[in-house]
């Protein structure tokens, strides 16, 4: 046969194998996939696998720290919050410790402070530190003093307000079969183990195998050809098998005890165990942080949070029955246990030299909402008013630190530049206020002067007066009808119906 004929002879057997392979390859197409091979070559049933959904700290807002366990990106606790305070500097420090609660209550907690500034004429209010995070507790807050004091922060008050996150977050754990004392989502932060690593590694170079094929099944010019995808797509799908395979051995990886993850499992046995430990690290926590100011040369005063499951909690309203009061829920069941733990071990505090205050029942009567979910979270009135607990309970201590004892009522005689000998006492079960003196003369009664009535709850005052938080009231013997007899002078003045909590 002449070289020619050969040569067409073979092309022309080629060219019909390859019809028959590609005719035989729709038909398998058709009958393994019950479509027939499109002529685009795309098929929208084929997607790339995803990965194994592991843990990750990218998709939290939580971030390692060596010595918190974690911190919010950006840093929370930044340099700016540990250096030393400048020789000149004269402003009262405060560190304020504690979880979420602690942290939203910061921006009323400085109002208050301002206020309490004015009313008692201290021209700087003392400086918040915000040392506090969501998901924080103990022993978080007293590794994070202890830290910032050995690298030299200086400061004149440590403020722990906390309780909750130590119940939740204990008992959460221990359901999860992690180490009740761990940092909050401590096993999104710890990372991948080495075996972990190379099946996630495994699995991105099979995730780019299939988005390679995808792409020349779109891009190649056999892409008409029903044997060409065939073949990529059969590819694909043995790396999705692989993909799903490494996930199932990822997953189960994951699951598996791991003692960076998971940390000791001796303190899992019951969750009333784990309770009672996390009240007891509480406890321990507390003396610690109160004697390590004693060193550092700083007032510490620590505050048991209030909460809506605590003993002495508030009746919810209406709406906190709805969407704040859940006991039945998992959190409620925690908290409605685990406080009276905590309320129960604090009450020795006191005795060990701590100034400790339970708050759990500032709210009582308070009738109004004031919680906004189902775990502990405040109003702008609830945070207000937890404030103002809190600065009328520091009220001793900062006047202290300040250099002077609480200011000198003003008095007509002072005024007149005699000594301040007139008496003063409070009247019909505090419903008024009576100044007398036995030796009085007539240009002791002359001058006038302001009272400043402090309530207990900012929302009795007139909107005007919240601000500077006090309500003035005139003294002036004149005026409020005050005599003088035989020497004497005395007058009385009625006092506000609402609840006070200090006078000026």
């Amino acid at each position: 046969m002449p070289f020619r004929r050969k040569i067409l002879y073979y092309g022309l057997m080629l060219g019909l194998t390859l019809l028959a392979l590609e005719g035989m390859a729709r038909i398998a197409y058709y009958a393994v996939y019950g479509q027939w091979y499109g002529h685009g070559g795309s098929d929208a049933s084929v997607r790339i696998t995803p990965p194994h959904n592991f843990p990750s700290a990218t998709a939290t807002p939580l971030k390692r720290h060596p010595i918190y366990g974690y911190i919010k990106r950006p840093p929370h606790h930044g340099p700016q919050e540990t250096l030393p305070r400048q020789p000149q500097e004269d402003t009262v420090i405060i560190g304020l410790l504690g979880g979420s609660v602690a942290q939203n209550v910061q921006g009323h907690l400085e109002r208050a402070l301002r206020r309490w500034s004015a009313v008692n004429g201290r021209p700087q209010p003392p400086a918040l530190l915000n040392w506090a995070a969501g998901g924080a507790r103990q022993p978080e807050q007293t590794m994070l003093a202890v830290n910032t004091l050995l690298l030299g922060g200086e400061v004149d008050f440590i403020i722990n307000l906390d309780g909750v996150n130590e119940i939740i977050y204990g008992a959460r754990h221990r359901e999860r079969g992690l180490f009740p004392f761990f940092p909050h989502q401590w096993q999104f932060q710890v990372g991948l183990t080495s075996e972990e690593i190379l099946l996630a590694g495994q699995i991105g170079i099979l995730r780019r195998e299939q988005a390679r094929l995808a792409a020349v099944r779109e891009t190649s010019p056999l892409r008409r050809s029903a044997l060409f995808g065939l073949l990529t797509r059969y590819r694909q799908e043995s790396a999705a098998v692989q993909i799903i395979r490494l996930n199932h051995e990822l997953a189960a990886t994951q699951s598996a005890y791991n003692l960076e993850k998971h940390g000791p499992r001796s303190w899992l046995e019951t969750e009333d165990k784990t309770l009672a430990a996390a009240a007891r690290l509480w406890y321990r926590s507390s003396l610690t942080l109160s004697r390590l100011a004693d060193l550092a040369g700083a007032d510490y005063y620590h505050f048991l949070q209030p909460n809506q499951y605590a003993p002495a909690a508030k009746p919810p309203s209406p709406e906190e029955r709805d969407i704040a009061y859940k006991p039945d829920g998992a959190t409620g069941a925690f908290l409605t246990k685990g406080y009276p733990l905590l309320t129960r071990v604090g009450r020795d505090l006191p005795k060990q030299g701590v100034n400790y205050f339970d708050l759990t029942g500032i709210f009582a009567g308070h009738p109004e909402t004031l919680y906004i979910d189902d775990c502990c979270h405040l109003n702008d009135r609830g945070k207000e008013l937890l404030a103002a607990a809190i600065v009328r309970r520091l009220e001793p201590a900062l006047l202290r630190r300040g250099g002077a004892s609480a200011p000198e009522p003003v008095s007509a005689g002072n005024a007149a530049g005699r000594p301040a000998d007139f008496q003063v006492f409070l009247q019909d079960d505090g419903k008024s206020l009576r100044y007398g003196r036995a030796d009085c003369a007539p240009g002791d009664t002359a001058p006038r002067f302001f009272l400043h009535l402090i309530p207990q709850d900012l929302a009795d005052l007139p909107p005007p007066r919240r601000e500077p938080g006090f309500a003035n009231r005139v003294f002036s013997f004149a005026e409020v009808g005050g005599r003088l007899a035989s020497g004497q002078c005395a007058a009385q003045i009625p006092l506000p119906d609402y609840p006070l909590a200090a006078l000026r």
